[in-house]
């Protein structure tokens, strides 16, 4: 029994160490979308149908099970940022460019550095201009 426990104690504090080199948790879920929160001093809970992941007093996410794919560390979390050819979006004379403020923009050409919100052909979504 003293064996087992120690086996036991050793596999979670190897999990504990691999653990901290990464920066985020990510979950992916059946309908593909990726939930990924801070790796570091999270607990995990299961109850009969979610998983709750927890950092202190914050609940950081509660995902279903039953939904549930994938579990892993990553260095890289999810942004939501696609990569976008500049030169198609400046050619779209239909193309309305908001800064996060919700500020129109007048040319993508006179954009600095940042995240921006491109709206086009009833699609929006957000660049980052690096």
């Amino acid at each position: 029994m003293k064996k087992l426990m120690l086996f036991t104690c050793l596999c979670l504090l190897s999990i504990g160490a691999q653990a901290a080199d990464f920066e985020y948790l990510v979950f992916t879920l059946s309908d593909g979308t990726k939930k990924a929160v801070t790796a570091s001093n999270v607990s995990i809970q299961f109850s009969e149908e979610n998983l709750q992941v927890s950092s202190g007093d914050d609940v950081l996410a509660t995902l279903p099970l039953a939904s549930l794919i994938e579990m892993e560390f990553s260095n890289e979390g999810t942004t939501g940022i696609e990569s976008v050819s500049v030169n198609q979006l400046i050619t779209d004379s239909n193309t309305v460019i908001y800064d996060m403020n919700g500020r129109q923009m007048p040319s993508m050409a006179q954009l600095p550095k940042g995240v921006y919100i491109l709206k086009s052909n009833n699609k929006t979504i957000k660049v980052s201009i690096k």
